[in-house]
C-alpha cells in the first residue's frame, strides 16, 4: 500500500522530517516500509483551459477532432482524440514550449491537416499516473489561464508500506491511520479529521433499509443526497488518487474512494433515481451478475448482495452493478457505507479472482465505527468542494455502528513483567494516549485502558495487546537484551514418537515408502465400494460433506483409496501413514489408537506376487527388530476378517504372544475396485501402540572369529503350501554345538522340482571361538543335520 506525504501532512506537521527519516521511524514502530518513491509532476507551464468549441474533423480519423480552448488571454487551437473532449470541459492545456513528463516539449505541429498549437494532457502526460484514456478533467471553478502549478505541487513523495505488516491493523489501511501513528512516534498534534454532524438529519425520513444477515453484514449506513455527481472532484483530490494510483471518474465516486483511501472505509455510490431502498441478502437463486467493469460474475447461493427490492445492485463490499452506476446526468445518490464480515468478502473475492481495493479492506475486520466517519466525512468534503449538496434523508443504519469503548485492564505489575524492562506509568499513560487511547491507574495498582472504537477488536483484545502497543511506541531497541531467566531440566522423552521416527526413517530411507497423510473420517462411497461396515463407527454430527460422516477405524481404506489417484503417475510406489484410529468401545467410551499402515503397488501383473509380498514381510520383519526388540513371527489366516483381509492371503503378525497387526495380498476382486486397470497390491497395518521396543537398548556385540569357520548351504525341498513358517520352526529345533548362525538365502519353484514343491536354502556358518574346525566336525555336522532332516520328512534337492 501506497501512503502520500502530501496527503498526510493535512493532518500532522512533518515539513521538516526528511522521508527517509519517517520511513525509518515507521519501519521499527508501525510496519514495515519496503521503499520511498517520488513522484514527479510536469505542471511549470501548464495551464487551466476552457473547451470552447469541438469540430469534427472531415476525411480523417472520426476520433480526431478540432477543439478550440480558452486559456484566459489566449485562445488556442489544437487537434484531440480523446474520448471526453466536449464542450464546456475544464482541462489542463500545455502550450508550446512546454515539457510533458515524458520528457518531450510541446511543439507547433501539424496533424490532420490543422495546425496543432498544443495539447490538452491526460494524467499520464502530467506526470499524475499512468492513466491515459482521456485528457484531465478539472472542476469548472477553475479560471481558464490560471497556471496549473498554483493548485498542483511539483513533487510528492509515496512511501510503500509491506501489505503483510498490516493484516491485524486495518485501521492502517488508510491515510488518517498512518498520520495518528506518526503523531505518537513524533509527539506532535493529530489535527482532527473534519466531518459533517449527522444528527442536524435526524428529522429527515429515513431510506428503507432491511440486512437480512447480520453476522454477514454487521452494521450498513445510507443517506440520500442530492449534487451535481458526475462533476469532477477537486483538483486536491483528484491528485493524491492519482498519487496513490487511483484512477479519476466523477465527484461523487472519486469522494468515495478518496475516503477509502483516507480512512479505509469502501464506500459506493448509487444513481438515487434507481436504488431508492436498500436489502442485504445473499445471492440465493441469483446465479450472475454484471458489475462496475461489464464484467457478468458466477454466483453461488451464499454470496452477499446490495438489493434494491428484488433486483441486485451491487456485489457485496467488493463491487457495484453496473446497472445503478453514477451516469452523466446523475443528481440523486444513494450513498452506501457499510460494515462486512472478512471471511465472506475474502471467499468470495477469491473464488471471482476480484481483489479490489474495498475487498482487501473488509478482509481485514474493519470496525464498524468508520461506517458513520465514512457518510460524515462524505458531507463534509462534498460542502468543502461546493458543490451544495441537499441531503434528503436521515443518516439511516441498521445493526450496531460500535461507537462504545472497550475496556482492557493490566494487573499491577503486569505491564514490566510482559515488557521485560521497567516502564513508569506516567510514560505508559502518555503513549496510549498519544494513540488515541484513554488510560489512568487505579489505587490498586490496576492499569486500566479504554480502547476507543476505530481500533478493531480483532486487534486490541487482552493485556499482552496493551503492552504491544505501548513498548512499539517506547522503542524496542530502548529495551536492555536480557537472557530469559528459566530452571534448565531435561525434556521428558515421548518413547512412542521416537518410535515413531524409527519407523519413518526405516520405511522411506531402506525401502522407498513415501509418508502420506490422510483425513481422519472415511468416505461413505469408498466404504460401499469396497464393501466395508466399520464396527461401533463414531459418526459426526457436522461432517464437511454428507459422505464423509464415519471417523476412520482403520487407516487403509483412505491408503487404498489413493492407489488409483497415484497410478496414473507412478507403474510402482510405496505409501504409509501414521495416524489415529477412533471407535466407540462396548461401554460407549471413545477409543483411539495410533496405527502404521502402509501399501505397496506394481501395476506389472507378471511380476511375482511372492518376491513382492516377501519383501513387505521382509520390511515388518525389520521394523520388528527396530521397534519391538527382537522378531516378528507371523501366523496365516484361514478366515475372512475384513474386505481386503481374504482366506489364505493374509498373515497375523505377532510379537511373543500379542497380535500386532496385520499383513496381506489385495485378492483379485478387491483389487479391481481400488485399481481397475489391474496390478499388485500388498498391504500392512500395525498396532503402534502395542510396540514395546527399548529407546536404548544394550548394545550387544560378539567379535567376529579369529579362527577360521566353515559355511554350508543346503537347499531342501519343501511342500509349498505349508508355507515357509512351519520350515523356519522345524529348523530352528536343531541345535548343535558348532552353528553359530543360520540364515535363509532364497527360494525356487522352476523345473525339476517335483509338483507343489519348492527348493529352500539355508546358510549355516560353523566353526570354533577358539581353534580351527576340522574336516571330520564339518562331515559329523552335515551327518547329523541330515539325521535331523530325515526325521522330520525333509529332503535335500
Amino acid at each position: 500500500m501506497k501512503i502520500s506525504l502530501d496527503w498526510l501532512s493535512d493532518f500532522v506537521d512533518i515539513a521538516d522530517i526528511e522521508p527517509e527519516r519517517i520511513a525509518d521511524r515507521l519501519t521499527m514502530c508501525t510496519a514495515e516500509v519496503e521503499g520511498l518513491e517520488t513522484i514527479r509532476r510536469s505542471v511549470d507551464g501548464v495551464l487551466v483551459g476552457k473547451i470552447t468549441s469541438v469540430e469534427i474533423i472531415p476525411d480523417v480519423d472520426p476520433r480526431l477532432k478540432w477543439v478550440v480552448v480558452d486559456c484566459g488571454k489566449q485562445t488556442y487551437g489544437t487537434v484531440c482524440g480523446a474520448p471526453n473532449v466536449r464542450v464546456g470541459l475544464t482541462s489542463a492545456f500545455a502550450p508550446p514550449g512546454t515539457k510533458l513528463a515524458d520528457g518531450q516539449t510541446v511543439t507547433i505541429c501539424e496533424v490532420a491537416g490543422r495546425k496543432s498549437n498544443g495539447v490538452l494532457c491526460s494524467p499520464r502526460e502530467l506526470g499524475f499516473s499512468r492513466w491515459h484514456e482521456g485528457i484531465v478533467e478539472l472542476p469548472a471553478s477553475l479560471a481558464p489561464g490560471a497556471s496549473l502549478a498554483e493548485f498542483v505541487p511539483g513533487q510528492d513523495v509515496l512511501i510503500e508500506i509491506d501489505n503483510k505488516s498490516l493484516t491485524h491493523r486495518p485501521d492502517l489501511w488508510g491515510h488518517y491511520g498512518f498520520a495518528r501513528e506518526l503523531a505518537a512516534i513524533l509527539e506532535r498534534p493529530l489535527r482532527p479529521l473534519p466531518m459533517a454532524d449527522l444528527s442536524a438529519f435526524d428529522h429527515l425520513p429515513a431510506i428503507p433499509l432491511r440486512v437480512e444477515d447480520l453476522e454477514d453484514c454487521p452494521c450498513y449506513g445510507c443517506l440520500m443526497l442530492e449534487f451535481p455527481a458526475a462533476d469532477p472532484a477537486p483538483l486536491i483530490i483528484q491528485r493524491r488518487l492519482h498519487a496513490v494510483g487511483q484512477r479519476t471518474f466523477n465527484l461523487a465516486v472519486d469522494l468515495t474512494n478518496y475516503i477509502l483511501w483516507e480512512i479505509a472505509q469502501p464506500m459506493h455510490a448509487f444513481d438515487g433515481e434507481l436504488v431508492q431502498m436498500i436489502r442485504v441478502a445473499h445471492a440465493g437463486n441469483v446465479t450472475t451478475f454484471v458489475t462496475l467493469d461489464g464484467q457478468e460474475r458466477k454466483l453461488l447461493p451464499d454470496d452477499l448482495l446490495i438489493w434494491d427490492d428484488k433486483q441486485p445492485v451491487a456485489l457485496a463490499g467488493i463491487m457495484g452493478g453496473l446497472a445503478t452506476e453514477v451516469r452523466p446526468t446523475t443528481r440523486k445518490v444513494l450513498l452506501e457505507s457499510a460494515n462486512f464480515k472478512a471471511s465472506r468478502i475474502r471467499k468470495t473475492s477469491v473464488r471471482l479472482d476480484l481483489r479490489t481495493e474495498s475487498a482487501q479492506r473488509f478482509e481485514k475486520s474493519q470496525p464498524p465505527i468508520i461506517v458513520k466517519w465514512g457518510v460524515a466525512r462524505f458531507v463534509h468534503l462534498l460542502r468543502e468542494a461546493r458543490a451544495e449538496p441537499r441531503v434528503l434523508s436521515r443518516f439511516t443504519v441498521a445493526g450496531d455502528l460500535g461507537e462504545n469503548w472497550r475496556t482492557v485492564v493490566l494487573a499491577p505489575g503486569e505491564l514490566n513483567r510482559l515488557a521485560g524492562t521497567t516502564i513508569s506509568e506516567k510514560t505508559a499513560v502518555n503513549i496510549l494516549e498519544r494513540l488515541g487511547f484513554q488510560a489512568q491507574t487505579t489505587s490498586a495498582g490496576e492499569l486500566v485502558v479504554k480502547v476507543p472504537p476505530f481500533r478493531s477488536s480483532k486487534d486490541i483484545s487482552i493485556p499482552a495487546d496493551i503492552v504491544e502497543e505501548i513498548l512499539r511506541i517506547y522503542g524496542y531497541d530502548n529495551i536492555p537484551p536480557q537472557m530469559p531467566i528459566f530452571p534448565l531440566r531435561p525434556l521428558p522423552v515421548n518413547h512412542r514418537l521416537r518410535l515413531e521416527h524409527r519407523a519413518r526413517r526405516l520405511l522411506a530411507g531402506a525401502y522407498g515408502f513415501v509418508e502420506v497423510q490422510t483425513y481422519g473420517w472415511m468416505d461413505d462411497r469408498f466404504l460401499e465400494a469396497i464393501g466395508y461396515q466399520p464396527e461401533r463407527p463414531i459418526v459426526l454430527k457436522n461432517p464437511l460433506v454428507s459422505f464423509n460422516r464415519l471417523m476412520r477405524t482403520s487407516l487403509l481404506p483412505n491408503l487404498f483409496a489413493l492407489v488409483e489417484k497415484n497410478r496414473p503417475h507412478r507403474q510402482a510406489f510405496r505409501i504409509f501413514e501414521l495416524g489415529h484410529v477412533y471407535w466407540s468401545g462396548e461401554d460407549g467410551q471413545v477409543r483411539e489408537e495410533a496405527r502404521l499402515s502402509g501399501l505397496s503397488f506394481t501395476a506389472d501383473e507378471k511380476a511375482d506376487p511372492e518376491e513382492h509380498f516377501l519383501a513387505i514381510k521382509g520390511a515388518i520383519e525389520d521394523l520388528g527388530q527396530l521397534l519391538a526388540g527382537g522378531p516378528m513371527r507371523f501366523q496365516l489366516q484361514e478366515q475372512d476378517a475384513r474386505p481386503w483381509q481374504r482366506r489364505g492371503k493374509w498373515l497375523s503378525v505377532f510379537q511373543g504372544d500379542r497380535c500386532i497387526g496385520s499383513v496381506g495380498i489385495l485378492d483379485r476382486g478387491l483389487l479391481e475396485v481400488v485399481s481397475p486397470e489391474g496390478g499388485q497390491l500388498v498391504w500392512f497395518e500395525l498396532d503402534m501402540d502395542a510396540l514395546r521396543g527399548i529407546l536404548w537398548p544394550a548394545p550387544k556385540y560378539m567379535p567376529p572369529p579369529s579362527l577360521p569357520g566353515s559355511v554350508q548351504d543346503f537347499s531342501l525341498l519343501w511342500e509349498a503350501a505349508r508355507g515357509f513358517a512351519p520350515l523356519e520352526e522345524i529348523l530352528a529345533g536343531f541345535e548343535h554345538p558348532l552353528v553359530q548362525k543360520r540364515q535363509f538365502l532364497y527360494v525356487y519353484r522352476g523345473k525339476g522340482l517335483p509338483e507343489g514343491m519348492g527348493s529352500y536354502t539355508f546358510r549355516f556358518w560353523i566353526g570354533h571361538r577358539d581353534r580351527t574346525i576340522t574336516s571330520e566336525e564339518i562331515e559329523s555336522f552335515r551327518a547329523d543335520f541330515l539325521a535331523y532332516l530325515e526325521k522330520h520328512g525333509i529332503r535335500l534337492r
